[in-house]
């Protein structure tokens, strides 16, 4: 009898690993943030840390989950008519802002007129003109009757596009299509979403208090709470979630210690790190949205002439760096687009589609007529950023090589933490860097916004760019094209695909993650 009883205790200890093994709900959970954050208005906002605090605290009509699907948000479900053309948003009746009032389908279209007025400066208009009349509207040739999203009531709205789109209920998780309550936007005369006394919002979480958004130099934190006014598919659990701007050294010098340690619940960590983690009794979560390559800064003393650009990355030797990699068999990069990206609900690349500069040692025969029309002795001499791991550095030193036999010049590599890297190429100082790029989304829109100027960080600023961008129909054909253009930019070398580890504390289990760079606490649980 003892025995069967301790069987059975194990088996419901395996079945019910959080609950039955000390996880419990009402954790106070701490999120460090790769970055600082300065709004929390969705219609304006930018930035991975500004995206993860606004994912807690709003929801749109849809979310992405772990696979890149879309799910309910506050859309409880939605049809779309034979053409592909017309959506139909049906809101959850109890949907509610913080302070008690009902979340109605004028607020997303409200949000929507906001993002398309040019003088709200919305960093993300552009996807909006998937929708029927939204790019005449921005561009002043029409007024906001021609737009085509309609609030029926109070709980559907209806949204007919230029074209078909199977990937729109995807483009709604987006931070810029969550709701904006219009009379509380008014009455915050400018205000809005610039501190924690200027904010309505409607996610799992609320704010804590007033002051819930530090701003102290050495103390920057933004602390939420358990929304009591949330009533999603599922009961949040946590009931706190404190992210912080200012945080231990270690969490950057080595992140792996900081979530054995339970300094931070969750950190994104390099491949050799999330071994290291799991190693330890971390839970580790990975993600196939990333693509990692060469990139250059166009920016940079030397490096804002495209064609020198061409000339770096022309005599890489690929099949080398691709052997360099080391900790599994990389797959090869196709182009910008990691695997998570899909368009019209096809991987992007089905068509067996190459998108990279192909290798040619030829270049360096104009080398020197072009270093003359540059007024340049010989070729810059750039230090590449590379994380720190063994197998960063081997992909690193072997640019190096080529560059080295081909170029004539001495180079550099700069091995540095993840997270130091990925803040040093947001504040622009660099020249090189074996950088992630990840997806940001699912559809093709997400990963070539990072190149707007507007993006942050910023990793193109070219005008020409910029407006084929804006121009974008949303087709495959449309995305092709500016793809292309951006490959002749020469700023970023597809290498291969790549995914983004998640670590957990070892006190945690519960959260999940997803293509557009969220993290879903709700459903945390904390010994």
């Amino acid at each position: 009898m003892g025995k069967r009883l301790i069987c059975l205790l194990l088996c419901l200890c395996l079945l019910l690993p959080a609950v039955g093994c000390g996880y419990q709900k009402d954790g106070e959970l701490v999120c460090p943030l790769p970055g600082a954050v300065s709004s929390l208005d969705p219609q304006t906002a930018s930035g991975t840390a500004a995206r993860l605090v606004i994912g807690s605290l709003f929801e749109g009509l849809c979310r992405l989950d772990e696979n890149g699907e879309a799910v309910p948000g506050v859309a409880e479900r939605w049809e779309c008519d034979s053409t592909q053309m017309e959506y139909t948003f049906h809101l959850r009746k109890n949907a509610s802002w913080s302070d008690g009032t009902p979340v109605t389908a004028d607020d997303f279209r409200f949000a929507i007129e906001r993002c398309l007025n040019p003088a709200t400066a919305s960093p993300n208009a552009d996807d909006l003109f998937l929708i029927q009349g939204a790019r005449a509207i921005y561009n002043g040739e029409a007024d906001l009757s021609s737009l085509g999203v309609a609030a029926e009531d109070d709980r559907t709205l209806v949204i007919r596009l230029e074209r078909a789109s199977s990937d729109f209920p995807a483009m709604t998780a987006a931070l810029h299509y969550m709701p904006c309550n219009r009379a509380y936007f008014q009455e915050s005369q400018g205000h809005y979403g610039l501190s924690s006394q200027y904010l309505l919002t409607n996610g799992p979480f609320a704010l804590a208090s007033i002051y819930a958004w530090q701003t102290d130099p050495g103390e920057r934190e933004i602390t939420l709470v358990r929304s009591e006014t949330y009533r999603g598919e599922e009961r949040v659990l946590p009931a706190t979630l404190t992210y912080q701007m200012d945080y231990d050294n270690a969490v950057d010098q080595d992140p792996v210690s900081a979530l054995t340690q339970g300094l931070a619940d969750v950190l994104v960590l390099s491949q050799e790190q999330a071994r290291q983690a799991e190693e330890g009794g971390c839970q580790v979560l990975a993600l196939e949205d990333a693509v990692t390559g060469l990139l250059l800064n166009p920016q940079a003393a030397g490096l804002e002439s495209p064609a020198l650009r061409e000339i770096f990355l022309k005599t890489l030797d690929r099949q080398s760096l691709l052997d360099r990699r080391g900790l599994e068999d990389p797959e090869e990069a196709q182009g910008v687009m990691p695997a998570c990206v899909v368009c019209g609900g096809q991987p992007y690349y089905a068509d067996g589609a190459w998108m990279v500069p192909q290798q040619d040692d030829a270049v360096v025969n104009g080398l020197s007529s072009l270093l003359d029309s540059l007024e340049l002795e010989e070729m810059p001499s750039i230090t590449v950023l590379c994380p720190d791991d063994q197998a960063s550095i081997d992909v690193a030193n072997g640019l190096l090589i080529s560059w080295n036999e081909k170029l004539g010049n001495a180079f550099n590599i700069q091995p540095m933490p993840l997270r130091q890297l990925q803040s040093q190429v947001a504040s622009g100082d660099y020249e090189a860097a074996l950088y992630p790029l990840r997806a940001g989304g699912v559809t093709p829109y997400s990963v070539l916004q990072s190149f707007q100027s507007t993006a942050s960080p910023a990793l193109l600023e070219d005008p020409a760019y910029d407006q084929a961008f804006h121009t974008l129909t949303f087709d495959l054909s449309s995305y092709r094209s500016l793809e292309q253009q951006l490959l002749e930019e020469y700023v970023f070398y597809p290498l291969y695909r790549d995914r983004t580890y998640y670590g957990l504390s070892k006190n945690v289990r519960g959260i999940t993650v997803s293509p557009d760079q969220q993290i879903d606490f709700t459903q945390a649980l904390q010994k």
